[in-house]
């Protein structure tokens, strides 16, 4: 399939350089196709090919096979068409990247680092017992911790491989829930969660690890990724090993899912729930909807049992719509400033209507992160402040960066088996998904609320399935402090979601969440219908679990066991 690359509207067919004639021995390498935006229907004609799209230039680049060698000039024609993508797509940190850049992960200058370990030779010619026991992570000085880390390859054409790290849960592991957590970005790594959020570690600014209060590793089997495939550890040899939209995403965590439950078959039966926050709000329903469409035709199943989104940015539209008069009531925009953020949001849903992605995109980013313009977006500019994950911080907290040096130091590497592997800050994966930044996924959203009852026939293939009828948990839930998807943002965009249960949701009461009788202070509020559950936390941001770690523990543990939500 063609790929789609864009850029800005502004820039000129003169602006191309000249190219040489293409071989005489070639199938048109490159295919120029002006004046019109490829349909799906042409894009799956040209399946097998590569090229991109030009947004702002109308213009379709496809890269053909060759009939015959390739020869100097067939190689100056690929060489100069890289040339071109990259002077075509300027860089840029996404609406959510910025949170992730501060933790700068150098490669150690002293030291050793150790060697990268690839477990699929392992998986794929059975020696899953060596694989696994290569994979053990030894404990750090002071801890006595068991946890595993590698590199799943989930593209051998273009050498693409997904890191992650595994924890069993401290209670019960061999049937504790396995629960994924995907970071936001897009280009966020899964490490800021481990080491931020809730992850057994906190890295102090001497990097001494400290044992967090509240980890969900107690209770959970976790399993930190970095995806997509170019973030953080997880890397690519090639462009097109870069997602470009969440088909791809979805494509390469399927595998690397399936490949660590062959490696870890002794949790493939175990509860399996998918979570994560920002970005990954469209991550978890993408990789979600690919695991439920896949569980009836595949033979390998995964026990999905539900997902849960935190500060979800999952219908980009209605998010975008909201911002003005939210941003008002809040104190962060005056009368005239909300006039201009109006203009801006509509202007913004119109690109969208439009499917002008790119448009839609650059204009949010001139409006909220400024990471296209190299200078203060008009957010900072009226506010004054760069931290639109928390109302009550205006810039972010210093030690949410300290994990990043503490992924550079050699003999950390050489235990979670990345070798001198680049960290990558997300800045490819991110002008790969641009346009993809600002579509909704609110259609997989709104199947998987829909929930599935069993197939008959699965439990005779897998005895993970023999519980009858099987229904997806959903948890939806915001920190009441996030400004860039705010709670109300988040209410908005449900209440024009059109799924079963939909009605009942806008008649719902909402329940007073406290996590004892005793105490005092109220944790949050919910609403729930069924086996959806929304949630407001109290005194949480955008990083919830770093601002509220007790009630983002109670909340996800009451809602994976199903434990109601009435005081202890």
């Amino acid at each position: 399939m063609a790929k789609s690359r864009g850029r800005a509207e502004s820039t000129s067919l003169r602006t191309l350089p000249a190219l040489p004639a293409p071989p005489d021995d070639a199938l048109l390498p490159p295919l120029f196709i002006c004046g019109f935006r490829p349909s799906r229907r042409l894009r799956t004609l040209f399946s097998g090919c590569r090229g991109v799209w030009l947004s702002g230039l109308n213009l379709m680049v496809v890269k053909t096979a060759y009939s015959g060698p390739e020869g100097t000039v067939g190689a100056m024609w690929k060489v100069l068409f890289l040339l071109v993508l990259l002077a075509l797509s300027p860089g840029a940190d996404g609406l959510f990247r910025s949170l992730y850049r501060k933790a700068h992960v150098s490669r150690p200058r002293k030291g050793d680092p150790g060697q990268r370990l690839f477990l699929t030779p392992y998986i794929e010619s059975g020696k899953l017992t060596k694989g696994r026991q290569l994979s053990l992570v030894p404990p750090f000085p002071g801890w006595n911790l068991t946890s595993y880390s590698g590199y799943i390859t989930v593209n051998k054409t273009y050498n693409s491989n997904i890191f992650f790290w595994f924890f069993p849960a401290k209670v019960e592991p061999e049937n504790a829930p396995v629960v994924l957590w995907l970071q936001g970005g897009p280009g966020g790594s899964s490490m800021f969660g481990l080491f931020v959020e809730h992850g057994p570690y906190i890295v102090s600014k001497n990097m001494t690890l400290f044992a967090r209060d509240f980890p969900w590793t107690t209770t959970f089997s976790m399993l930190y990724v970095d995806n997509p495939v170019g973030t953080g550890f997880s890397f690519t040899d090639h462009v097109h090993g870069y997602a470009i939209d969440e088909d791809d995403v979805a494509q390469n965590l399927y595998s690397a899912l399936i490949q660590f439950f062959e490696l870890f078959s002794d949790y493939r039966d175990n509860d399996f729930y998918v979570t994560g926050e920002s970005y990954a709000g469209k991550y978890v329903p993408a990789i979600a909807h690919y695991i439920h469409t896949l569980n009836p035709v595949t033979t390998m199943k995964i026990n999905l049992k539900g997902i849960a989104l935190g500060d979800a940015y999952s219908d980009p539209k209605s998010i975008i719509e909201g911002y003005p008069s939210f941003l008002f009531q809040i104190g962060l925009l005056d009368e005239q400033e909300k006039k201009y953020f109006q203009k801006q949001c509509n202007d913004c849903v119109k690109f969208i209507h439009q499917e002008k992605w790119l448009q839609a995109f650059e204009l949010l980013d001139r409006l909220l992160d400024g990471g296209l313009i190299s200078e203060p977006s008009y957010f900072q500019n009226v506010t004054g402040c760069s931290n639109y994950y928390n109302l009550l911080l205006c810039t972010e907290p210093e030690d949410q960066s300290y994990f990043g040096k503490f992924l550079s130091l050699p003999h950390v590497r050489q235990a979670i088996h990345v070798g001198n592997q680049t960290f990558s800050d997300g800045a490819k994966v991110e002008k790969y998904l641009r346009e993809d930044t600002v579509k909704s996924v609110k259609p997989w959203l709104t199947e998987i609320m829909n929930n599935y009852k069993t197939h008959d026939w699965l439990p005779l293939l897998n005895p993970a399935f023999a519980h009858g009828s099987i229904s997806f948990q959903v948890l939806i839930y915001n920190g009441q402090l996030d400004v860039v998807v705010a709670a109300s943002l988040t209410e908005r965009s449900l209440m024009a979601m059109d799924w079963k249960g939909s009605q009942k949701y806008k008649k719902a009461e909402k329940k007073v969440w406290k996590i004892l009788k005793s105490d005092l202070e109220v944790a949050g509020y919910v609403r729930q219908v069924d086996n959806f559950c929304q949630v407001i936390v109290r005194g949480g941001g955008h990083i919830l679990p770093y601002d509220q770690p007790l009630r983002s523990f109670d909340m996800i543990n009451r809602f994976i066991f199903g434990r109601g939500w009435d005081p202890y």
